[in-house]
């Protein structure tokens, strides 16, 4: 362990002249005692936190409470400067930087960051799957390089396989990509993007899941339309999801795209699309689409009992189906009428619909199933535990908070290996990795600073290693 002797910081006015105030949501909250310890910055570096990399943070407190500090890290080069610290990462995969802090009344503290550490690129040697991208030119139809810029990603495991599928957006040149590990190499494809007499602008979205057999299924919107995509041997299907002539929603505001973004779950291995469509404010509507075959889909417009006939249903979150084969997914209502909003739980199958109170939730619930009869739902701070009953209404949650300040950026999965949630959630730019404790409390990793509209998480069922890509410096990343 690296330890340094404490330091006298801020004592004198001139001593902080130069530290410019920063949003609290930008910091990264630590672990343990904190009190007086707003919270920890990144200076000058982006992206994921590499090993012999050196980084420099700033740590920010209350003077008010905090009357001197001491900087440690569990290993590492460390060097520090009043509320600055420099640390040379250490080739491990994980490390902690801690602060304890002497308060004003005399009492402790000490606040800790996990750092996730990635391996820094050695061409001698056999590649990660995260170096192996990052090395790798995105490519286009014709073969060059295409920019990634901001987007949206997800990521999916071939069942309990160490394969891994990537779909991701690029922002610059709009297009959708869809990439695959096999374990020691990448393959990166143009699923759909602009062309001559083809393609269209892609949205910044996109919903994908994977089979065991490692066929993929992506949804995602071009130029107003939802879209499908699927893989046929050595060929891309693309097929139009929603009606011809209706109004998607997503299209109607720019900043409306993220809490109506359509999802896909499989039944088995039938595709199921969940997105929103309407003609005027009041009347949108969730529509669940099933494919019966080949650019053939079966529509049935989604309306709630509980919900007035004049309110507006809009679905934000992602569908799931569960063990009886309920298709489950987050409503919005909104009544224009009265101004008021509710936010529901629903339940939907050819036969019947129903639904049950959720908290206020105002962003996009993305939502993992457990055995077939649990649902997790990460909103913008915090996580639902939803124990679904057979008797609909009889289903019962439990709200756990995690962010302070909020973040509509993120993912949850649960891992069955281990038992436990495992979420993403991006605290201002700081990607982090929360997991619970053995005593229950939620672990945050930082990974690094991310910069996309997404990020996407999975976890192999089966021995629990942790996936995950979002986009950073231009670049789709992958750990």
């Amino acid at each position: 362990m690296t330890r340094l002797s404490f330091v006298l910081p801020c004592l004198v006015l001139v001593a902080c002249a130069g530290e410019s105030p920063i949003p609290q949501s930008s910091l990264m909250e630590g672990a343990g005692d904190v009190a007086g310890v707003k919270g920890l910055e990144r200076l000058e570096r982006a992206g994921v936190y590499e090993s012999g990399a050196t980084e420099r943070f700033r740590v920010h407190v209350d003077d008010a409470q905090v009357s001197r500090l001491e900087w440690s890290a569990s290993a590492g080069a460390l060097s520090t400067s009043g509320r600055v610290a420099e640390w040379k990462l250490p080739t491990l995969s994980s490390a902690e930087l801690s602060v304890r802090v002497v308060r004003r009344d005399g009492t402790e503290g000490t606040a800790t960051w996990r750092f996730s550490i990635s391996a820094t690129v050695d061409t001698s040697r056999p590649m990660t799957a995260q170096a192996a991208l990052l090395a790798m030119p995105m490519p286009v139809l014709d073969g060059g390089s295409l920019e990634v810029s901001g987007g949206a990603c997800e990521v999916r495991y071939e069942g309990s396989t160490a394969n891994v599928g990537i779909a991701f957006t690029t922002a610059t040149h709009p297009s959708l990509m869809y990439g695959r590990w096999n374990g020691s190499a990448w393959s990166l494809e143009v699923v759909d993007a602009m062309g001559f007499n083809t393609g269209g602008v892609i949205s910044q979205q996109v919903s994908m899941q994977v089979e065991p057999n490692g066929t993929p299924h992506l949804v995602y919107v071009r130029e107003g339309t939802v879209m499908y995509a699927t893989k046929s041997g050595g060929t891309w299907l693309r097929e139009r999801v929603d009606a011809t002539g209706a109004l998607l929603a997503t299209g109607a505001t720019s900043g409306s795209s993220e809490n109506v973004a359509p999802s896909i779950a499989l039944s088995g291995t039938t595709p199921v699309i969940l997105y929103l469509t309407g003609t005027t404010f009041q009347f949108y509507r969730p529509v669940i689409a099933t494919r019966s075959g080949p650019s053939s889909w079966t529509r049935s417009t989604v309306v709630v009992p509980s919900l007035s006939t004049g309110d507006g249903q809009y679905s934000y979150g992602e569908l799931v189906i569960d063990s009886s084969g309920r298709h489950l997914f987050p409503v919005a209502g909104y009544s224009v009428s009265t101004g008021s909003s509710s936010s529901l739980l629903v339940s939907w199958t050819s036969a019947s619909t129903t639904s049950v109170q959720l908290p206020p939730l105002n962003t996009r619930g993305d939502t993992s199933l457990a055995s077939g009869t649990r649902l997790l739902m990460r909103t913008e701070s915090g996580l639902l535990d939803i124990a679904l009953n057979a008797t609909f209404s009889n289903t019962t949650m439990t709200s756990s908070s995690v962010e302070l300040s909020g973040s509509q950026e993120g993912d949850v999965v649960w891992s069955p290996s281990q038992n436990r949630p495992v979420l993403l959630h991006l605290h201002g730019s700081s990607l982090e990795l929360v997991t619970p404790n053995a005593g229950g409390f939620w672990t945050y990793t930082q990974l690094g600073t991310a910069t996309s509209a997404s990020a996407g998480l999975a976890v192999n069922p089966t021995t629990g290693e942790t996936s995950l890509c979002y986009q950073a410096n231009s670049r789709i990343m992958f750990q």
